[in-house]
């Protein structure tokens, strides 16, 4: 959680080609479907034990080696917590956040290690302040270094040699564009950096903490990449990229002169490239060997600038290490056994890293690697309670839709059992510029230890896998990107796995809009349906993104789902609103929302709960009134996953836990929304 970005990749593997790849085995269609013989499901595993807080999680190193933190529970909530690293005597363990009202999101260790740097917002509006405390001082308080109202910060960078600065990005100037700051630790002093001139969406700096790099998007969505030779100085345009291709500024070369960045410019596939800033020149570093995925990130070490590691993520992941230490680290660890390998942060001399380890059948374990000798000890186990629970593997799959176009997707299936005339369950990731990934998921294995097959499918649209594949979503929300899933579903089918009479279609944010779309375009498909923060009208759900992600819409929502303010497009975005759908619904549905929300609105739900009941649908409607877009509070987790216990148990017939605790009935009860009452609103036109 401090200067090394967390990376993962499969083993175990050989460094011989100074990478690393998988023998995942992929099932491509028309698969044999497996002959195994049928026994019972393995042992339940209770809601509690899977989506209850963790007795540790996102384990740290202080940049100066003197700390060990991770988060775990303080009064019911998530904090950070620091103990000494190494032979530091009897000091214990203590918290160095003790916020009681919500988790904390996010954090960092500052540069020389003397404090904590947090994020939090309000029962997740996303409006979030940036605290820090000094571990120091036992008795120390977070200060909110941006005590502004009605703001986004963002961290933009954290220099190894001005540790009492930082860099940000706030919009307090305006609330539709982030301005770059430098901010002092010490005193919480604002120094303006770089100015938005409104068309910027991110900016970077060089060795020296000057901001010199900014992006920006133009009207045609056209990104345009800035450069200046000192703050004082005035910007100058490098290099302007056609609408179809996209850059992602990573960091500076130490010379000062060139930038690390992701690029697609004339190719298919993402890699990373050297810009030189006077001539605007792309040079490629390093892409994919296999040519089969975008990259997905380099990890640099901060303070020299030495590029560490490039990694790729296709079935599974895929590191190639560019230094000595590092295919060291990577060696040992994969000798300890097969999964998934995450790095985490590290030492300022990377001489000891946090490390961990985990895979779809196991739970993680964290480890410290000490360079020097090469020993890895455990740390700790975010879960360690489920390593007597039997876990379903995470198979990569592939399938053509029917427009030929080649999908990459998952299935689990559930242990125990022959995986034939399965009940399934669609799990479909949000974003959608997003992908599923393999990797344990509580959500995943819940399902399969309730008996369901799982599948989940990166439709086209997901990230990772190319520019063709990106464009092949335009104007696709309700199309061509949902009957990718319809593919996948059918495909399945085909093999033998799934029972077609016994599949539902579930998903958040994007996931939630698409199955509300299965739900009203193709009601026949599914037998029932959860919706979690969907969109009901794409029309109001794009007047309603908060300021900050204006800039933004002429690069991502305007090209790939409409411009509401065109006449055409917002005609046929309100032909691909499930809620303008309401009337072809037929199959229970249950709805979960933030009321806090500031992504998808609460009204999005009510107005779809509203038009269902009113047309004698099955509706069940949970809204959490301390949520956002994203359910933090392990109250509400436990609350979620119970429901959906429930429903799926009475609409697919998979097992259900018998009882689970008052606390976790109360917020269900708290939760539930009477649709006799609900306020009727008028659809968009």
């Amino acid at each position: 959680m401090n200067r090394i970005t967390a990376l993962s990749i499969i083993s175990a593997c050989s460094l011989l080609s100074a990478s690393c790849t998988t023998g995942v085995p992929r099932l491509e269609a028309p698969p044999n479907a497996p002959q195994t013989v049928s026994v019972t499901l393995p042992l339940l595993v209770p809601l509690e034990e899977l989506f209850d807080n963790p007795a540790m999680q996102w384990g740290g190193i202080s940049p100066d080696g003197r700390w060990l933190s991770y988060m775990k529970a303080y009064h019911g909530k998530l904090n950070v917590y620091i103990r000494p690293a190494g032979n530091a005597g009897t000091m214990p363990e203590r918290a160095v956040t003790r916020d009681t009202v919500r988790p904390i999101p996010i954090y960092w260790w500052s540069a020389d290690g003397r404090r904590i740097l947090y994020l939090q917002d309000k029962g997740g509006d996303e409006a979030y302040h940036l605290f820090a405390v000094d571990v120091s001082d036992t008795s120390a308080q977070a200060r909110d270094l941006t005590p502004f109202r009605n703001i986004e910060v963002e961290v933009l960078a954290i220099p190894p040699r001005t540790p009492d600065t930082l860099l940000i990005t706030l919009n307090k100037r305006d609330p539709s564009l982030a301005d770059a700051y430098r901010l002092d630790l010490r005193t919480g002093a604002l120094e303006l950096a770089a100015e938005n001139p409104g068309t910027f969406l991110g900016y970077a700096a060089d060795g020296a903490n000057q901001v010199r790099v900014a992006y920006a998007v133009d009207s045609l969505g056209r990104y345009g990449l800035y450069a200046r030779d000192s703050e004082r100085a005035a910007w100058r345009l490098v290099r302007q990229y056609p609408v179809e291709d996209k850059i992602t500024p990573v960091r500076f070369h130490p010379d000062g002169r060139r930038l690390y960045m992701l690029s697609n410019q004339g190719v298919d596939l993402s890699r990373l490239v050297l810009v030189d800033l006077a001539a605007g020149e792309e040079s490629v570093v390093h892409t994919d060997p296999q040519q089969e995925v975008d990259i997905h990130s380099a990890l640099f070490d901060d303070a020299t600038g030495e590029l560490l590691l490039t990694k790729y993520v296709g079935d599974t992941a895929r590191f190639y290490p560019h230094t000595a230490d590092l295919r060291q680290l990577l060696s040992r660890v994969w000798r300890a056994g097969d999964g998934a390998v995450e790095l985490g942060s590290a030492t300022r001399d990377r001489g000891r890293w946090v490390v961990t380890r985990n895979s779809p059948t196991k739970s993680a374990v964290t480890y410290l690697y000490e360079g020097a000798s090469g020993r890895l000890e455990e740390f700790y186990r975010p879960r360690p309670w489920l390593d007597r629970y039997t876990f379903a593997d995470m198979r990569p799959i592939t399938f053509r839709a029917r427009d030929g176009l080649i999908i990459h997707g998952y299935l689990t299936v559930p242990p125990g059992v022959t995986p034939r005339g399965l009940p399934l369950v669609l799990l479909v990731h949000g974003g959608p510029w997003e992908r599923d990934t393999w990797q344990f998921q509580s959500e995943v294995q819940l399902l399969a230890n309730r008996g369901y097959a799982v599948l989940q499918v990166n439709y086209r649209g997901s990230t990772g896998y190319g520019k063709r594949f990106a464009r092949a979503a335009k104007k696709e929300f309700g199309r061509a990107m949902h009957t990718d899933l319809l593919d996948g579903v059918q495909w399945a089918v085909e093999s033998g796995v799934v029972d077609p009479a016994r599949v539902a279609i579930m998903g958040g944010s994007y996931g939630g809009y698409a199955a509300l779309v299965g739900l009203t375009f193709t009601p026949d498909a599914f037998k029932c349906v959860v919706d979690y923060a969907g969109t009901s009208n794409l029309v109001t759900l794009l007047e309603s993104f908060p300021p900050s992600w204006r800039p933004f819409l002429p690069r991502s929502w305007y090209p790939f789902v409409g411009d509401p303010r065109n006449p055409a497009d917002r005609e046929d975005m309100l032909s691909r609103s499930p809620l303008l759908r309401a009337d072809s619904a037929k199959v229970p549905l249950l709805i979960f929302q933030g009321a806090n929300d500031p992504r998808v609105t609460q009204t999005q739900a009510d107005q779809m709960a509203r038009a269902l009941h009113a047309r004698g649908v099955p509706v069940t409607y949970l809204l959490a009134s301390n949520e956002g877009h994203g359910f933090g509070q392990a109250e509400t987790g436990l609350a979620v996953n119970r429901a959906t216990e429930l429903f799926l148990g009475k609409c697919l017939g998979g097992r259900v836990q018998d009882t689970v605790s008052p606390n976790t009935e109360a917020a269900l009860r708290a939760m539930r929304v009477d649709l006799d009452t609900l306020r009727a609103t008028k659809p968009a036109q």
